[in-house]
Parts: C-alpha cells; structure tokens; sequence
C-alpha cells in the first residue's frame, strides 16, 4: 500500500517540480512595444474567449488537498486562487489595451487522465476561453493546443513533440525538456561526477517518458552509455510497475551501475531503489525532493547524502530565505499573501508552504502581459504567437535566463546544482 501511495505523487509532480513566481503590482521587466498590431478604433470581440471589454483566462490547478486526502502530501494546499491572483493583478494596472482579465479556475485530481481531461473540455467547450495558465498533466497539453486549438502558457512539461503538434501558441515558464536535458549534462560534468562512471538512467513512461528519452539521447550523444531503466506502462497495475522496478535495478546491479540518474523528480523511483538495495554511489535528481516527501515515501535521508540535483530556482534549498531581499520575488509574495491569505512563507521549516506556486504563478503572469501588451487590440491565436515572440529577455522572481522568442517558446534556461544533506534533509547550493 506505501508503493501504491507513492506512485500516486508520480502523477501529480509536475507541479511540485516546478517553481512559482509572483509579484505585487510589479510592472513586466520586459521591454515590449505597445503592439507589434498597429490598430485604430475600439477594442472587438475578435476571438474566442475575447470581447471588446474582457479576456477569458482560464486557470488549471491541481487538488492537492484531495491528493493529500489519499495520503500523498507535499506540503502545499491548493492553490488555483494564488494563480487566479497574479493574473488578476494586470487588472489594477488597467488591463490590456482596455481589456480587462477575467478568470475561471478549475482544480482537478492529478491522477489519471479522467479529470484532466474533465477540465481541459469544462474550460475550452463550457467557458470558451481564450488562453489556460497554469498547471497542466502529461498530455493533457494536447487537449487544449491541439484539440480545442486553445493557446496556453503553462508551468512545464514542453517536449518538441507536443510544441510540434500544438495548432495554438504554446508557451511555457520552465524550459523544454530538452533545454533542460542539456543544461543538466552540462551541470554534472562540471562536477565531475560522470566521466568514467556506470551511468542508469531511470524513469516511468506513463509519467516521465519523454524526460527519460531525451536524457538518455543527450548522454548517448555526448559519448556516455546509459544503462536505460524505464519502466513499463501496466495500465493501473502498480504492483507490476513495483515488480519492473526491482527488475530495473537489479539489471543495474549486474551492470555495475555507479551513478543513477532519475528523470521523474519524484521519491517513487528512489524508495523502490532503496527496498531493492540497490545502492549506486552517486544519485543525480532531475530536481528537488523535500526531506519531508523522503520521509514520508519511507526513504531514509542517509540513503540520499550527498546527491546532487538541478533545479531552476531558490525554493526547497537552503536558499530560500534569501529570496526576501528579492525585490521581484519579495513584491510577489507580499501581493499573494494579500490577494488570497495563503501561508506563503521564506522559512524551510513552514508547512503547508505555497511560496513555489506564488513565485512561478507570477512569473506567468508578467509572461501574459507581456504578450497580451504586445499582441495589441486584435487578439487573436497569431497575433499572440507574435506577442510572446516579441517579448526576448525577461526579468522573472526567483529565476535567472528567462527568454521568449521565434522558435524559443520556454522561457527559464538557467539551473543551478544543489547537493543533499542528509544530516539537515535540506538541499544546500553548491558555489560556481
């Protein structure tokens, strides 16, 4: 049953995964035209989802309160209101061209696809909306940018298959997943830590497939040659998945497997490592994951000393307290926390903790802005396209190399390695 609870956060990290952004009134750090559309007259209802007064919004968000009701908890409530808040604040600086950004938010239960789907048809088909921000489930992207051709500007998960089929513009705040593949490689060279090893690399294909291949393509390329450890898709079966896994890692003792590599950012993969003993002597994480999700998948912290991971912002590390003396970030959670009350906190020690989804549901909404102002009066699918492409350099809270650009459509490049302290259970910045 404590696997079967596990492969449940499987599911749902890809928020957790992310970092968040917000900010209280802050003007977009971009330097945008007014308009890339040069246009007379009154605003129209030029597209779905559009009037001559507002634009529809529509907000996906996981239920992480119900997710916590089953017994996988991150720490974090829910949180479509925090999102909701940080497009709502371009209202108080007058909108867009006149328009004003109404919001309709939907929280659904990241397991499965029933819900998410649920969700992508209940705004597209019932709310008609013009762009969804927020958090989306694997493939549900496609729900919106290709099925119901419906622009979205969301926290990750971009991959050049989904970019290729989407018939709507289609941003992302987190790079792609291939942009983040090379940043990582890149990152554990420097630290040495792969050259003359064993390397595995493991991952789910229900959840992390498109990660898993791009890693292990980007290895392979780079002159490396991974022991793959992917596993299956059972349809439901978790105690098969749980079965494939100690195949996994038992191919991976015989290998002689010393550096593991897991692309999910999930506990899943690291508390069936440790029943199955396997035991490589580096873990490197695609991301963060909190002491307190080790503890609770049944991980001792010792089993993860000293493993290093890539993340793109302070949040989950010791440097999160810094983050106060951020003015992006600190204008951000003031306006949050007075939008909504939520427990938005600096501290590592605080939970329930949404600071993640304030600094990255601002981060989106400075994006929004931005493109929306660059669009102009007649908004449309390409005119927007054109709007996020036009905005370039970004200053988003927390996060450092943000673009968006032609061809360019994930905006924070930067990561930064972080190793584990078992002694503390927090992750520590590694310098240079």
């Amino acid at each position: 049953m404590r696997r079967i609870a596990i492969a449940l956060l499987t599911l749902s990290l890809l928020a957790a995964s992310c970092g968040d952004d917000g900010g209280e009134g802050a003007e977009p750090t971009t330097t945008a035209p007014e308009s890339t559309t040069s246009t007379l007259g009154p605003n129209t209802a030029s597209f779905r989802g559009v009037t001559a007064d507002t634009i529809k919004v529509g907000v996906a968000a996981f239920d992480w309160d119900r997710l916590s009701a089953l017994g996988v908890n991150f720490g974090v409530t829910n949180n479509g209101d925090i999102w909701a808040a940080a497009v709502e604040a371009i209202n108080d600086r007058g909108g867009v061209h006149g328009r004003m950004l109404e919001t309709v938010v939907v929280e659904f239960l990241p397991v499965g696809s029933t819900e998410a789907d649920e969700a992508c048809v209940r705004l597209t088909e019932d709310e008609e909306i013009f762009i969804v921000v927020g958090t989306v489930l694997n493939e549900q992207i496609l729900c919106f940018t290709e099925l119901h051709e419906t622009a979205a500007l969301v926290s990750g998960g971009m991959n050049d298959e989904r970019l290729e089929r989407s018939k709507a513009p289609y941003v992302t705040v987190i790079g792609t997943q291939q942009q983040r593949t090379d940043a990582f490689i890149e990152l554990m060279e420097a630290q040495g830590v792969l050259q003359g090893q064993s390397l595995g690399v493991i991952g789910s294909k229900d959840v992390s497939e498109t990660g898993f291949r791009a890693m292990v393509d980007r290895l392979r390329h780079a002159s490396y040659d991974p022991v793959e450890g992917l596993i299956g898709d059972n349809d439901g079966d978790l105690a098969q998945s749980a079965r494939d896994q100690d195949l996994i890692y038992e191919r991976m003792r015989e290998a002689d497997v010393t550096v593991a590599i897991s692309t999910t950012g999930v506990p899943l993969e690291i508390a069936n490592a440790f029943e199955s003993n396997f035991e490589p002597e580096q873990w490197l994480l695609a991301t963060v994951m909190t002491g307190r999700g080790l503890t609770d998948a049944g991980v001792p912290h010792d089993y993860l000393d000293g493993a290093l991971a890539a993340i793109n912002g302070k949040t989950g590390t010791t440097a999160q307290p810094l983050l106060e003396d951020d003015p992006l970030a600190s204008a951000c959670i003031d306006d949050i926390r007075a939008r909504t009350g939520q427990q938005i906190s600096y501290s590592l020690e605080t939970v329930p903790n949404n600071i993640t989804t304030a600094l990255l549901s601002c981060a989106t909404a400075i994006i929004l802005e931005a493109a929306l102002t660059n669009a102009g009066q007649v908004l449309t699918n390409e005119s927007l396209l054109s709007g996020f492409e036009a905005i370039g350099e970004i200053d988003l809270p927390s996060y450092t190399e943000a673009t968006i650009g032609p061809g360019d459509y994930g905006a924070i490049k930067g990561l930064s390695t972080v190793r584990f302290n078992a002694a503390t259970g927090t992750w520590e910045p590694i310098e240079g």
